[in-house]
């Protein structure tokens, strides 16, 4: 039976025993996932009920704010009014005018008076025409608008000019001679030696440029009158035929200078914030509605939460990224191992430019299957020279035992007879010489097995040391991946104390908008002087919302850094579990390589065996041709060395014998090396054997 080498290609496949749910990636993704949705979820959460709450806290302290505003603005036009008719009533024309009018010493015409009062019009500019010289008897002595003169004794706004010598402002009141409805800003007239009143002089003020006025400014509000009686509002003009009476709402019997109020209006909640003003006794409110509030809040609210899920998605998304680079790399080991367990060797493709510890690994990997193949190459090599080397050897034995038989035979033949002695002598000699050639030959061939069986042992010992090499690695790559779980943990300690820092960032902007909302009160209550003042106040406070703005910026970033470190970190000790078994099945290949050592050393004796039997061999050769030599000179001993000549003869038949056991165990052994060998695959040759 002979043996042949036949090309086949060799199909690689591996099989995936890893279900989806099992899988690392599978794992990977969902946890990196979970570590982002979680927490942004949570935050989405909060934010919303936070935003919501903020916004409408903002909405009700810029509803304070605003009503600040059109309070100061509606007193900055009472002071105006009041004002001018102080400076007129102060005026020593006015005032000699009502002492000498009636008399022929009149100091003023009527006319020069109603001049001056004109004047006050055209200075004031806000469409109202009506000012009034009234005598303290309350009887009227010129009016701007021409209109017939009255008495005005009765009016409360008068009476009450002349009790407490101060500017008075009327409640609403419907004029008598327009027919419209007035607020009348009255103040006393005092004689040259400010000992009496003499007289007074009011100004009529439209209601309906209030109405104007609150429209300018607010979208939902109005302005009372001491008793409680609507003066204006910002959404419709009121008619003398019109009575709106808010005398039943609780500012009215409030003793606070402002406040805020919550009511229901056509069943939607709505909050009112007013204010008194000071010099008229007048009651400013601004409403806005819930709804209106909170849709605000809701789309500022929302925007949160569309952000927050972009931000999910994209978080999964980089899940997806990292687990994939993660697990191609160990997937491609994986299968390198799997067919290097069924005796295949394939390196790995791609992943060797990588930098990280996954690019080590694959070219540690590679490394590794060049040396194992290099390895069986020459192990198959010598294996299939030790064969032949033991074929040859048992032919050669066989060979020799054909020899002794025939040096048997004609020892048996001189002893018949002495006239053939002398041909059998030199036909023994003849043999005996076949006997060297061919025992030499033995010699030889053992001497390289020998040789190849040593270098096959010199080749598994440098597997093994390879093996052990690639083992150390391993375990420097886990000290390493180790060494960077703690540096990403460091970073984590870090971000915490950053984000320490931004609550402190947001607390001193918060602070800033409460002293800048403070300051553009402050501001509001000191009219044309805090005007300046104001600006720079809300510029104070766009600064500190910024800053703010920044600082909650600022902390969601180093959440996200947050997260994906301990999501790295998470990753680190997955790769870590990957590497400790990677160590396992090297430690399994490593034995092996030690057992395949352990047979090369038998294989070692075995020959040194045969190197013996050879020894011998010669040796009885020697004894043969000694014998040859005596029978050639002393013939007369024929019968003696008949005898010598058939012990050697059964000398070498015996050691022949041991010669042709030796080359039958290394024939054995030769094809046990073989058959082991026949584990390892090449990638598109494959050993058949056939008859």
């Amino acid at each position: 039976m002979g043996k042949k080498i036949k090309k086949t290609s060799v199909k690689q496949e591996t099989t995936k025993t890893i279900a989806p749910k099992d899988s690392i990636k599978t794992k990977l993704i969902c946890l990196i996932a979970a570590l982002v949705a979680v927490p942004l979820i949570i935050a989405i959460i909060i934010s919303y009920n936070s935003s919501t709450s903020k916004a409408k806290q903002d909405a009700l302290d810029l509803l304070k704010s605003n009503t600040t505003i059109v309070e100061t603005e509606f007193k900055q036009i009472i002071e105006k009014n009041a004002s001018m008719l102080q400076a007129f009533a102060t005026s020593p024309s006015t005032i000699a005018f009502l002492e000498t009018y009636g008399t022929e010493g009149q100091a003023v015409p009527d006319a020069a008076m109603l001049a001056q009062m004109d004047g006050l019009n055209e200075y004031m500019n806000d469409g109202n025409k009506s000012i009034i010289l009234t005598f303290a008897s309350g009887d009227q002595v010129l009016r701007t608008d021409r209109k017939e003169l009255a008495n005005i004794s009765d009016r409360e706004y008068f009476s009450q000019a002349l009790a407490t010598g101060t500017t008075a402002v009327s409640d609403v009141v419907v004029s008598k001679s327009a027919g419209n409805r007035i607020m009348i800003i009255c103040v006393p007239i005092y004689n040259e030696a400010h000992s009496k009143i003499i007289g007074t002089i009011h100004r009529s003020y439209d209601l309906n440029v209030l109405h104007d006025f609150l429209a300018a400014h607010i979208s939902d509000g109005f302005i009372a009158d001491t008793k409680g009686m609507m003066v204006a509002h910002a959404q419709f003009e009121i008619t003398p035929e019109d009575e709106y009476d808010l005398s039943g709402y609780e500012f009215m019997t409030s003793s606070d200078s402002s406040g805020l109020i919550t009511s229901s209006f056509d069943g939607n909640l709505t909050y009112m914030s007013w204010a008194k003003e000071p010099i008229s006794g007048y009651y400013v409110a601004v409403s806005q509605q819930d709804k209106e509030i909170m849709a605000h809040a809701i789309k500022a609210a929302l925007t949160v939460v569309v952000i927050g899920v972009i931000l999910l998605v994209i978080g999964i998304i980089i899940a997806v990224y990292v687990a994939t680079s993660f697990t191609k790399p160990i997937v491609a080991v994986t299968n390198t191992v799997t067919l290097l367990a069924d005796g295949r060797f394939k390196k790995i493709e791609g992943y060797t430019n990588r930098k990280d510890e996954f690019g080590e690994i694959v070219r540690s990997t590679n490394s590794v299957i060049d040396k194992l193949e290099s390895i069986v190459s020459a192990i198959k090599t010598s294996a299939s020279t030790v064969t032949k080397s033991s074929e040859d050897l048992a032919d050669m034995a066989n060979q020799i035992a054909a020899t002794t038989d025939t040096v048997a035979n004609a020892v048996q033949e001189i002893a018949t007879g002495a006239v053939q002695q002398a041909e059998e002598i030199q036909e023994a000699a003849e043999n005996v010489g076949k006997i060297t050639d061919a025992v030499g030959g033995v010699q030889h061939s053992t001497d390289n097995v020998e040789s190849l069986a040593g270098k096959m042992k010199e080749a598994s010992q440098a597997s093994s040391k390879s093996l052990i090499d690639l083992k150390d690695s391993s375990s420097d790559m886990t000290e390493k991946i180790e060494e960077i779980a703690r540096t990403i943990s460091a970073t984590q300690s870090a971000v915490a104390n950053i984000n320490d820092r931004v609550e402190g960032i947001s607390g001193i902007a918060s602070q800033t908008n409460l002293l800048s909302l403070n300051a553009s009160i402050e501001a509001a209550r000191a009219g044309e002087a805090g005007k300046g003042f104001a600006v720079v106040a809300e510029e104070i406070r766009k600064l500190a919302d910024d800053s703010d703005s920044m600082a909650q910026a600022i902390r969601v970033e180093m959440d996200e850094l947050l997260k994906q470190a301990e999501a790295a970190v998470a990753a680190a000790n997955l790769v870590k579990q990957g590497n400790l078994e990677q160590q396992e099945a090297i430690g399994g290949t490593l034995e092996s390589v030690n057992g395949m050592l352990e047979d090369i050393d038998g294989t070692v004796v075995g020959i040194r065996d045969i190197a013996g039997g050879a020894s011998t061999c010669v040796t009885s050769n020697d004894v043969v041709s000694d014998a040859m030599s005596s029978l050639s000179a002393i013939s007369e001993e024929n019968a003696a060395s008949s005898e010598t000549t058939g012990a050697s003869v059964q000398e070498l038949s015996a050691t022949v014998s041991n010669l042709a056991n030796s080359a039958d165990d290394l024939k054995d052994i030769a094809q046990k090396l073989n058959e082991e060998m026949l584990f390892f695959k090449d990638d598109s040759i494959a050993l058949n054997e056939t008859d």
